[in-house]
């Protein structure tokens, strides 16, 4: 008999379904399971500026301003980063802050799309930076932060214009583009931060941007010009809208013309090895505190090294190695500042490189991080020595160099004559002074038969500014600056051949300023047949001084010697100023120190307590205040006055004396500084046979060093002056002067 249940049957699909869920209980299944979750969309690449922005900040923020921005996210030490933007808005802005080589940095990138549940590329680097000028309004990065702005100005469109732009030019040199590779995105592109590939570009390219979105661009690999480094070439916001007209940039040179960036490092690691030791495993010093030899690992450069008129030891050794402030520090990665070209002279008289004239050089740089944590940097020239690399320098057989400095003068003469003479309108004003100095040293090397020294270049007078042996006695024993006629002879309706000059100034003077960065105007230089005035001015406005004396400008100094005294060259040699002269105009939006209160009163006033005769070094210091971001790299008390004597010759005359006390800190960022020398007065006149017993030679005065005291007399003159740099790593020289 067929039994039947009393339970009720279920539909056959529910029981199905329940036993499916039964199942799934037993396996540890929920049955109320979402869909798994999209993929994080993730913002991955490198910040790097040549070298690897290690431990760098960085933040993105994107064009939405309801959504939350992701929290800020730390570099690794090679730069690389990833960052979690799943839900933001395109496009982006990403920016990574950092310290590198004691300097803070900051760049940028924009990204106008955004591929999301995915990893998206976006670089930071001074290529995407500029790539983020170029598009944003007024070339202001900083108004990219604004989301709205940020939505406005970094459209596909624009970003794609001005990233084309940009990579045509860089792509216009063969050796670059070679770097860059093919298809090559500034900010989608991978790279590593290794010194190959983009990272060699990265290093070998200058980018600076400015007011208005100019982006300028130099390669540092292309050869340097005659003028001064290789031409900028400059992008404009205006040139994206035809971003296949893009302009040139200079060739490199060939591939083995400079070196790699990893001969580059190997000689940086031997001057680092260097510079870890103590003074004491690097140099010997003699009783007077002059070194006498260089020691193991610091003897690193070939024998026949030679810079301004010095050996490895008496240049580097002395100047470098035996001082504390490099102690420790810590070189950054080495780049190309300048690629020189032979020079190919040929002319007897010209002075030829012995590595540079017929094959390659450069000027390599070493960014460098203190001990004490400021930054600065060393720079060397290369040249093949046997085929390979090394450690050169300039080989010249004089200390002879042009250097530009933007100087601050303030004057303490505040109730003397001084303070009320309106017949001078110039001498008596705190000022900024932008300067070329102009140094030939006759205490370095042989130069018992040099007379006269011609200067011409950019910033300088046509004809030349000369300088001739000086018969002032001064700490410094050097051609002082008389005319800018190029003349060697004296004036008059009979010239003769000049041998001296009372003069003792080094400085050419192209543009002044007053305190608030007003134009001020500068004597006007007289040169005629009966006087010979102002002939350390200008004299025409240079206007730009920027362009008007570049970076690098060459310069042609010709020396005239006693022993052909004719006004025809004996030798002629050709340098470069390094880095340009500053626009005066600048001085109010510099950070200039602040000497410790009463110093300035009791060494620049006659009734100060310092104001008397020194005579000695011991125990004085000079003090300061400056902002965090610049430092002083050293200070000096300088004076001169002119009294009447009489020399061995009989003759009696008002004889200069001038003295100096020099100061360096212990560490670069002290705001003190221990003295550590008094100059020896010499007359230049003196060490040349041929101006022992001309004229008024020798200078009576000269003996002991000493720093002759202030008085009232009309002539007395001191000044304390500090050397800074800021973070742009420019000399300046701050200058508290007593004039009578």
């Amino acid at each position: 008999m067929q039994k039947y249940s009393s339970i009720p049957r279920r539909p056959a699909h529910l029981a199905l379904t329940l036993c499916a869920c039964a199942a799934l209980a037993a396996c540890g299944g929920d049955p109320k399971q979402e869909p798994p979750p999209a993929s994080p969309t993730m913002l991955s690449g490198t910040a790097a500026i040549g070298a690897p922005m290690a431990g760098a900040t960085v933040t993105v923020i994107d064009s939405d301003p309801a959504t939350a921005d992701p929290a800020a996210q730390t570099a690794a030490s090679d730069g690389s980063f990833s960052v979690d933007v799943s839900g933001l808005k395109a496009p982006l802005l990403v920016r990574a802050t950092a310290t590198v080589d004691g300097e803070s940095v900051q760049h940028v990138a924009v990204l106008s799309a955004l591929t999301a549940s995915a990893t998206n590329t976006a670089n930071v680097t001074p290529l995407t930076t500029a790539v983020a000028t170029l598009v944003a309004p007024g070339g202001d990065t900083a108004a990219l932060a604004t989301p709205a702005t940020l939505a406005t100005a970094a459209t596909a469109t624009s970003v794609g214009n001005a990233t084309q732009l940009l990579v045509n030019t860089l792509n216009s040199d063969p050796a670059t583009a070679a770097l860059l590779g093919s298809n090559f995105n500034p900010m989608s592109t991978p790279f590593t931060a290794n010194g190959q590939g983009v990272d060699a570009a990265l290093e070998r390219v200058s980018i600076t941007t400015a007011a208005g979105g100019t982006v300028e661009i130099t390669n540092n690999a292309a050869p340097a010009g005659s003028n001064g480094a290789p031409a900028t070439v400059t992008l404009t916001p205006a040139q994206t809208a035809t971003p296949a007209v893009a302009p040139a940039l200079p060739a490199s040179v060939p591939s083995g013309d400079i070196p790699t960036a990893a001969e580059l490092k190997a000689l940086g690691d031997k001057y680092q090895a260097c510079i870890n030791l103590p003074v004491s495993q690097r140099v010997t010093l003699d009783a007077q505190g002059d070194v006498t030899a260089v020691l193991g690992a610091c003897d690193f450069v070939p024998s026949d090294w030679r810079s301004n008129g010095r050996n490895f030891v008496q240049e580097v050794g002395q100047f470098t190695l035996a001082r504390n402030l490099v102690t420790n520090a810590r070189l950054g990665v080495g780049q190309i500042a300048l690629a020189l070209p032979p020079q190919n002279l040929t002319d007897p008289k010209e002075f030829k490189h012995p590595y540079c004239n017929s094959g390659p050089c450069v000027v390599a740089r070493w960014p460098m991080t203190t001990a004490s944590g400021r930054p600065t940097r060393s720079d060397w020239v290369l040249g093949k020595v046997n085929g390979q690399w090394n450690f050169v320098g300039n080989q010249r057989p004089y200390r002879v160099y042009v250097e530009a400095r933007l100087q601050r003068k303030v004057n303490m003469n505040r109730d003397g004559p001084a303070a009320g003479n309106t017949a001078d309108p110039y001498f008596f004003k705190d000022r900024y002074e932008s300067m070329l100095r102009l140094v030939f040293d006759l205490s370095v090397a042989t130069t018992s038969d040099v007379r006269a020294v011609r200067f011409t270049g950019p910033g300088l007078p046509p004809a030349g500014v000369v300088q001739f042996r000086s018969q002032a006695c001064g700490t410094d024993d050097r051609m002082g600056l008389a005319y800018q006629n190029g003349s060697t002879r004296t004036l008059g309706a009979n010239p003769v051949l000049q041998f001296w000059t009372s003069a003792s100034g080094t400085e050419f003077t192209l543009a002044a300023a007053n305190l608030d960065g007003t134009p001020l105007a500068t004597p006007v230089p007289v040169n005629n047949t009966t006087t010979a005035s102002f002939q350390s001015f200008t004299p025409v406005a240079l206007g730009d001084l920027r362009s008007a004396v570049p970076n690098w400008a060459v310069y042609k100094v010709e020396i005239f010697k006693f022993s052909s005294a004719s006004e025809t060259p004996d030798e002629v040699i050709y340098l470069r100023n390094g880095i340009g002269p500053e626009n005066p105009s600048v001085g109010p939006t510099v950070d200039w120190p602040v000497l410790t209160a009463g110093l300035a009163d009791d060494h620049l006033l006659p009734a100060g307590a310092q104001a008397g005769t020194i005579d000695s070094f011991a125990g004085r210091t000079l003090g300061w205040t400056i902002g965090a971001s610049s430092y002083v790299t050293s200070g000096y008390l300088f004076g001169s006055n002119f009294a009447t004597a009489t020399n061995a010759q009989n003759e009696t005359a008002g004889y200069s004396l001038r003295g100096r006390v020099d100061y360096e800190p212990a560490a670069l960022g002290d705001l003190t500084a221990a003295a550590w020398r008094l100059a020896s007065p010499v007359a230049g006149t003196s060490l040349s046979p041929s101006t022992a017993n001309s004229g008024t030679n020798p200078n009576p005065r000269c003996g002991a060093a000493v720093l002759p005291p202030l008085t009232t007399t009309t002539s007395d003159y001191r000044e304390i002056g500090v050397f800074t740099r800021g973070p742009d790593r420019q000399l300046r020289q701050a200058i508290w002067f007593w004039d009578n």
